[in-house]
């Protein structure tokens, strides 16, 4: 694995969607930090600096709409390029304050969310 490669933090509900992310990024030679909802990835944000998030909104504890709001709020409004995953594909264009580049449908596509992970990681450098 290289470490030249963006770090990837996955915010993902379900345990075999987020397995399979983790393992398909990592496999592409990604850093990958995941976890299960928005308030375990504001805390993951104390002592990491993701470059891509890929992120669930239907989630409990803390859904991504609020994690979202939470994140600009804490980071001052910096946002980190985002995927979003989401069974509605269909959102509205107020997400790009949020740093949204991409949204994937779920069920997804693994060469889709690749692809708009690539996407996503290729606007840090621009």
């Amino acid at each position: 694995m290289t470490t030249d490669r963006p770090l990837v933090l996955v915010v993902e509900d379900e345990d075999s969607i987020r397995d399979v992310i983790v393992d398909v990024l990592e496999d592409r030679g990604y850093r990958v930090v995941a976890v299960a909802n928005g308030a375990e990835a504001l805390g993951v944000l104390d002592s990491v600096q993701p470059q891509v998030m890929v992120l669930d909104l239907l989630m409990p504890v803390m859904h991504g709409w609020q994690f979202m709001e939470s994140y600009l709020e804490k980071t001052g409004g910096a946002p980190i390029p985002i995927v979003v995953v989401s069974v509605n594909p269909a959102l509205p264009r107020s997400f790009d304050r949020f740093g949204v580049r991409e949204v994937v449908a779920k069920p997804f596509d693994i060469d889709a969310l690749v692809a708009a992970v690539e996407n996503a990681a290729s606007t840090l450098s621009a």
